[in-house]
Formats: C-alpha cells, structure tokens, sequence
C-alpha cells in the first residue's frame, strides 16, 4: 500500500526532488559534473570503438577472390565454372567478367604508353574470362580459394594468400579487443557514477533520520532520492548529447572528405546520434536510480 501511495503522490515526489537538488547544490553540481565527464569519455569510446568495428568489417567484406579461367576454355566451360564456384559454401557472390571486359580493365589502368601497345591485342585476345568471388566469412577466404583452384579449367586464384588469412585474424582481434576494453571502462565509469551520487545521498543521512522520525514510509523516503538520482543523471547527460551531435557530425563530414574510399567507412549522424544519446541518457539516470537506491536502502529498516 505504502507504494501504491508513492505513485500517487510521483508529481509531488518529483517537485521535492528538484528542490532536494537545488537546495544541496554543491554536492548536486560535484554529482552532475562527475556524471557529464564519465557520460562525454562513455559517449567518445562508443564513438571510436563503433567504427572501428564498422571498418574492419568494411576491409573484411572488401576481400575477394580472383578466379582466372584458362584461355582456351570455351563458354560453356567458363559458365561451368562460375555455376560450381556458386555451389561452394561459405561463397557470397560470383561476378563473371568476359575476355573482352578483362583486356577493357587493363588497358584503361594503364600509362599512356602503354595503351596503344595493348589495343593491339583487341583481334588476338591473349587474356581468359575472369571471375570476381566474395565469401560470406573472411576467415574461410583460403579454403574458399583452394576449392576453386580444384575445379577445372581454372588456371590462377588470387586472394593474397597468408597475408591476407593474417590481417583478417589482426582485423578480429581489434574488434574484440576493442569491444572488451570499452565494456570494462564503461564498467568502471559508471561505478565511478554510481558511488558519486551515494556519497552526495550518505551527506544527508541526518535528514533521513529526521523523516523517520515523523513517521515517513520507507517508499516515501526513498522515492524522492531515487527520482533525484533520475535527474542528476538526466542534467548529467545534456552536455555529453550536445558535444556528441556537433562534434561527430563536424567530425564525420571532415572524415568523409580526407578519407572518401568505400572502405574508411563510418556511421552516417543520423540516426547514429540519436540512438547514442538514448543510450547516455539511459544509463544515467538507470546508475542514477540504482545507485540513489541502494544509498538509502542502507538507512532503511526493512
């Protein structure tokens, strides 16, 4: 019953809180600031690690296999090709280039010099049809490739060999690494939040007392602290929001115009930002609340 009639009274609860904050304003403001700064280095580390992830897979996608057929295979067997290395698993897409289009491809990457010498071989092509393999995981790249080079008429397979099995598994290791390491500091922060706002509530265990001592519930006592720590992790969280829409929206155009290469690639602003904030301010008024909670509970008989 005492909660229910804690409910009722939530508006009045909430106006007591705000004053509860403004009254103790050092210890409010010293509780705002430590959740600002913990919230803004939360918000950065998201940032970077997010992308981070975005752009090692981004290399990891990028990776593929080049499959030359032989030259004297015919059409026929050149489709033959194409159709088994669809069959093969862990195979993401197959894109087939012609003779025609392959001879296209050199003679446009090469120098000025070099064209004219390469347009004579229009009427006697010398190169094979080629196809373009992406795989659905970079780390089954090399068994993929040795598949293909099992297949007749196949006469080369390209995909970087051991170094490129090397740099997924450098790829994997930055990601998860980085994913740990901003998981554990994101844990460490938000302690550092939560032992804040007990400190700020354990200074007032004299006013706790006294309403105990007039005969408040214990829900009635509590809530308000709750709803205060609600708040400071709210008021905590504006300036980490603002920071985070104009520094990564300035930050993300900037980086798009010096590293403007389908791989660098980084989470558009929108709706990035917003789902970031959410998560700010849902984790500081949720430590808010949580550590308001178990700083009273201790004044409380139960």
């Amino acid at each position: 019953m005492e909660l229910i009639s804690s409910i009722r009274n939530f508006p009045n609860h909430c106006k007591t809180a705000l004053q509860n904050i403004w009254r103790n304003g050092v210890m409010s403001i010293s509780s705002i600031f430590a959740v600002t700064i913990t919230l803004t280095l939360i918000g950065v580390l998201c940032v970077i690690a997010i992308n981070i992830n975005d752009i090692t897979l981004s290399i990891e996608q990028s990776l593929t296999i080049y499959v030359k057929v032989n030259r004297d295979a015919n059409e026929a067997q050149s489709k033959q090709i194409g159709q088994e290395i669809e069959k093969l698993a862990n195979v993401k897409n197959v894109k087939y280039s012609s003779k025609e289009e392959e001879l296209n491809k050199l003679i446009e990457s090469a120098s000025s010099k070099n064209k004219e010498l390469f347009e004579n071989y229009r009427k006697d092509n010398p190169l094979g049809d080629a196809y373009e393999v992406e795989v659905k995981d970079a780390k089954q790249i090399t068994k993929v490739a040795h598949d293909i080079e099992n297949i007749a008429n196949v006469s080369e397979v390209t995909y970087g060999g051991e170094s490129t099995k090397d740099m997924v598994s450098m790829l994997e290791n930055i990601r998860n690494g980085g994913a740990i390491f901003v998981l554990a500091l994101i844990g460490v922060v938000l302690f550092m939040i939560a032992n804040t706002i007990k400190m700020a509530i354990t200074s007032r265990s004299t006013e706790i007392a006294i309403m105990r001592m007039v005969g408040a519930s214990n829900w009635y006592i509590r809530l308000p602290f709750m709803i205060e720590g609600i708040f400071i992790g709210l008021f905590g969280s504006i300036v980490p929001i603002i920071a985070l829409y104009y520094g990564y929206s300035f930050a993300y155009v900037q980086f798009q115009r010096i590293l403007s290469t389908s791989i660098m690639v980084f989470e558009k602003p929108f709706p990035f930002i917003w789902n970031l904030s959410g998560l700010l301010v849902a984790l500081g008024c949720g430590v808010g609340l949580i550590g308001s909670f178990f700083s009273v509970r201790k004044f409380l008989k139960f």
